[in-house]
């Protein structure tokens, strides 16, 4: 259409405005009769398009008067509109036109009547929305914002299409729904075109007519049930309250008297938890919807004792001798026993089987009872044999004598049945448990631990191991025995290298003890010695004696002086000359080689004359003679004293002798042949 570029008015009628007393003024009626009297009314009109046009919301234009469309209900002009003018030649249309200031509320009906212009040529929206927020009537500053008012209840035609905005009157109707609880805010008319304008693709003119705000009325609301149930203390309540009457979400307190302590309710009308008191208790509970209807019920709540409000775990069996026996198998804490053979909290089992009966106050101020009997069993009889006193040096006692057996010993150092006496005299324990009461009995003895008698021996000097035979000392107290590897009868043979020797003696306890030392037994040093002259005359003179080993001993025998030989001071014969070593640990030892010292006359002087050749000499096993003609008839070996030793008889020009059987020495061999006898010195070693 399009063909309007200013809004004409015809007039006006006053506008209805209809209030309740019940409703404090909150109904509204506006017929848009005289749109001048909006402002007075509360109402306010924006015009926030982008631009801004020439027209704001304007007295309708009926069709006498040239107007597209007359009005609903009234006069032909008695509406409101709006067009395209509300903004320029092109532009964005945010026209607001917001009602006065209410309480609204959840059920709150919101009816007005629309239409536009027809045929459908250009596309027209218009929305309503809520604001929450008291008086306020900011939209915001431009055609893109909505201010305060950002729900929206309705919106006609959002999509801007052709087809969808009514061309005749239209009633459109609003529950308000949704709100938390009464809230004092505006509803507002935004007519809101994008591409609007004279020239724009969109807007057109659209008319607002017989607006109604009826605020909702609370019916009766009742709370149900009219009565719950009594409950029993530290058992779970529950009981749950409904409605009739409350419209959307609601909302239970209570809002007189008191719930039993431990018992709440809950939002959402629920009561339940734990009652903690007996009693009765009264209380009144009111529920509220988010529309502020309310409905209250009185009810009262008795909370009785609980049944079995105490109780004794089973009592663990007694033994008549196990002593008093403390009481705490009752629950709750905090109450009384009592019974036979009971006193202060405490049982003596020596009477025998009871019933004890436990009294206790419980959290909630009544008298409970329980009682339950008590199982006494008699104990075994155990007896321990006495000991026979030990040492403490004797280890390890097997402990005997118990009855009846299966038991255990304890006690200072007694372990797995044995006793170890080195901590001296103490006190065994014998506990028998009968496995079929379970009762224990004990039984004592003191077990006697002697001290034995302190041995000391003291410390042996080193020994050679040629010394011979020692006898032991050092020992206390005297009157014992040594023992060890070479000791016997109180003697030690060196012999045998270094061992431990140990004393050992027995006191009149028949405790015994015992000492050991190392007895070092060094080795005697290996001394040799062979003289290198198979013979001296007597008149040679004084020799230097050597061939011994290890160097450093003493020489010593007939014509010995330090380490000279004197043949002479020695006299004729076979001389021995012994030579004597001491190491450095004092042990010695000594060997003997002998030189033979002759006048030098008769055979031996001519001794080395002779037709045969004698080797090897010295000789220590066999020598072999060789004659150079001729062969012998006998030959005979003579010592140095002229006795004959050995005498063969011969018939061949080789003969070989054994001289193993013959002592070391010097001796003379004789070779008798035809020709007639020859002699040789002959060395054995």
């Amino acid at each position: 259409m399009k063909q309007f570029s200013t809004p004409r008015i015809l007039g006006f009628a006053a506008g209805l405005l209809a209030t309740s007393g019940s409703l404090f003024g909150q109904a509204i009626t506006e017929n848009f009769d005289d749109i001048t009297l909006l402002a007075g009314n509360g109402w306010s009109l924006q015009n926030l398009s982008t631009p801004v046009g020439s027209t704001n919301w304007f007295q309708g234009n009926n069709i006498a008067a040239g107007g597209p469309f007359d009005s609903y209900n009234g006069a032909a002009n008695a509406y409101i509109g709006a067009n395209y003018n509300n903004t320029g030649n092109t532009g964005t249309i945010s026209n607001w036109m917001i009602m006065p200031t209410r309480t609204l509320r959840n059920g709150d009906v919101i009816t007005f009547y629309t239409r536009k212009v027809a045929p459908d040529a250009y596309a027209d929206r218009l929305e309503v929305r809520l604001s929450t927020n008291g008086a306020s009537a900011n939209a915001g500053t431009n055609a893109t914002t909505v201010g305060d008012f950002t729900t929206t209840l309705l919106a006609i035609n959002p999509s801007l299409v052709l087809g969808v905005y009514p061309t005749v009157w239209t009633q459109y109707t609003i529950t308000i729904s949704g709100l938390s609880a009464p809230t004092s805010g505006r509803v507002a008319f935004r007519y809101h075109v994008t591409g609007a304008g004279f020239s724009g693709t969109n807007s057109d003119y659209i008319g607002i007519d017989a607006f109604q705000y009826t605020p909702y009325v609370c019916p009766t609301v009742t709370v149900t049930p009219s009565s719950v149930s009594n409950g029993v203390a530290g058992t779970a309540y529950s009981e749950t309250l409904s409605n009739t009457g409350t419209l959307g979400g609601t909302s239970y307190a209570v809002t007189a008297g008191a719930l039993p302590p431990g018992v709440t309710l809950s939002a959402g009308g629920v009561i339940s938890g734990t009652p903690t008191a007996t009693g009765t208790f009264n209380f009144t509970v009111t529920v509220s919807d988010a529309s502020g209807c309310t409905g209250s019920q009185s009810y009262s709540i008795t909370v009785v004792c609980p049944a079995g409000g105490a109780s004794l775990s089973p009592f663990p069996w007694q033994c008549n001798n196990a002593g008093m026996y403390t009481l705490v198998e009752g629950s709750p804490a905090g109450g009384t026993y009592s019974g036979t053979n009971v006193s202060g909290g405490m049982f003596d089992p020596s009477g025998g089987t009871q019933t004890i009966t436990y009294t206790v106050i419980d959290v909630y101020g009544c008298t409970q009872v329980a009682s339950q009997a008590i199982t006494v069993n008699t104990a075994p009889t155990v007896t321990l044999a006495s000991f026979t006193a030990v040492c403490s040096n004797g280890g390890m006692v097997t402990l005997t004598g118990e009855s009846p057996v299966g038991g255990t010993f304890s006690g200072t150092n007694v372990s797995g049945g044995m006793f170890d006496p080195s901590g001296g005299t103490q006190t065994i324990m014998y506990m028998y448990t009968d496995p079929g009461s379970g009762c224990s009995n004990t039984a004592s003895q003191t077990f006697t631990v002697n001290t034995p008698p302190t041995v000391t021996l003291a410390s042996l000097s080193p020994v050679c191991d040629n010394a011979g035979m020692i006898t032991l000392t050092g020992e206390s107290p005297a009157g014992g025995t040594f023992s060890g590897t070479g000791v016997s009868g109180g003697m030690f043979d060196p012999t045998n290298g270094t061992q431990t020797i140990t004393y050992t003696y027995t006191d009149a306890n028949g405790c015994t003890d015992a000492a050991s030392q190392s007895q070092m037994v060094n080795a005697a040093p290996t001394v040799t010695v062979s003289l290198p002259i198979d013979t001296l005359c007597q008149t040679v003179g004084t020799i230097t004696l050597s061939g011994e080993s290890p160097a450093g001993g003493i020489w010593s025998g007939p014509g010995v002086t330090g380490n000279s030989f004197d043949p002479n001071a020695s006299g004729v014969g076979m001389i021995g000359l012994t030579y004597t070593y001491y190491d450095a640990n004092g042990c010695t030892n000594r060997a003997t080689d002998s030189i033979l010292v002759d006048i030098c006359l008769g055979v031996i002087a001519n001794s080395s004359a002779g037709n045969f050749t004698l080797y090897p000499n010295p000789a220590n096993e066999t020598v072999t003679l060789s004659l150079e003609s001729g062969a012998a008839s006998s030959v005979r070996i003579l010592s140095i004293d002229g006795q004959v030793v050995l005498n063969e008889q011969v018939n061949a020009s080789v003969t070989t002798l054994d001289v193993r059987t013959l002592a070391k020495g010097v001796y003379v061999i004789e070779v008798q042949t035809s020709a007639g006898s020859s002699f040789q010195r002959l060395i054995l070693q």
